[in-house]
């Protein structure tokens, strides 16, 4: 009597958690700590999601004895961003399963995770470096390397770059540098550059994804950034917001004899902090 085995059943929860496990490892700024990853609003009704951006409190006052303070009121904005849905979907026919020589089902899952964490990336960086005036928000800090300076170094790129956060330089603060591939020989070649296999282990090694670090912050490779550009973040810049974390299912078409299997997610991306992004742009010939 012939048996039907798992192994050509789809089981929904088995396909999302190795989506969402190829997802994880897939990311690159959303998986750093420049982002804050928040999944609250899962379950929650509404499409549009508001957030709070503090602002900032002025310096110290000067005191006189007797003399009582006076409270300063803490000011914040309200910025918005509406949440997306995004997805995926496959058809494999009951003889791709059983004549293939590959494992579509396999690779299905595999590709919808890579597909999902690509696209988080890409809306994340979009989003630092947007012009959210119209949400209630401003414009990240942005410059140009000096004209003839067409390579990402730590002189003419990394350092004006720096200095675009003024007198609030301090390594441990940002949560990494991010560049196109473009510029991965370029970064590589500089002398203030340490590779992610001489960091060594403990608290002085490499964060994961990342290749190595330069002045103290760690740096990350992703085509998402277009080439010519680059950014440099602090921790916390950026939210991440779920609706709905990646989600796989199936369907039978008993006509057509295949299986449609889909993935959807609903999140929202936003800039959190206007100066915790520098958008640098390598200046053109």
């Amino acid at each position: 009597m012939a048996q039907t085995t798992a192994s050509l059943m789809i089981v929904p929860e088995v396909w999302g958690d190795m989506a969402q496990a190829q997802f994880t490892g897939k990311v690159r700024v959303g998986g750093s700590s420049a982002v804050i990853e928040d999944g609250t609003l899962e379950g929650q009704p509404g499409d549009t999601i508001h957030f709070p951006k503090w602002g900032a409190l002025g310096e110290l006052d000067d005191l006189t004895e007797t003399t009582a303070m006076v409270p300063t009121a803490m000011a914040t904005d309200d910025a918005t961003a509406t949440i997306k849905e995004v997805g995926k979907a496959v058809e494999i026919t009951d003889k791709a399963r059983l004549t293939s020589l590959g494992d579509p089902e396999g690779e299905a899952r595999r590709q919808f995770g890579v597909l999902a964490a690509r696209r988080v990336d890409a809306d994340l960086i979009a989003q630092a470096q947007a012009d959210e005036t119209a949400q209630g928000g401003s414009t990240p800090l942005a410059f140009t390397t000096a004209a003839g300076k067409l390579k990402f170094t730590w002189l003419d790129a990394m350092v004006p770059a720096i200095g675009q956060f003024g007198d609030e330089w301090e390594p441990s603060d940002f949560a990494g540098l991010y560049l196109n591939s473009a510029q991965l020989g370029e970064a590589m070649a500089d002398p203030q550059f340490i590779d992610a296999s001489k960091l060594g282990s403990g608290e002085t090694a490499a964060v994961s994804g990342s290749i190595g670090r330069i002045g103290g912050v760690s740096v990350f490779i992703t085509n998402r950034v277009t080439a010519g550009k680059f950014l440099l973040m602090k921790t916390g810049a950026l939210g991440l917001l779920y609706k709905r974390r990646p989600l796989v299912e199936s369907d039978r078409d008993i006509l057509a004899r295949s299986t449609v299997v889909t993935t959807t997610m609903h999140y929202a991306v936003k800039r959190l902090d206007d100066k915790a992004v520098c958008v640098g742009t390598l200046a053109t010939a």
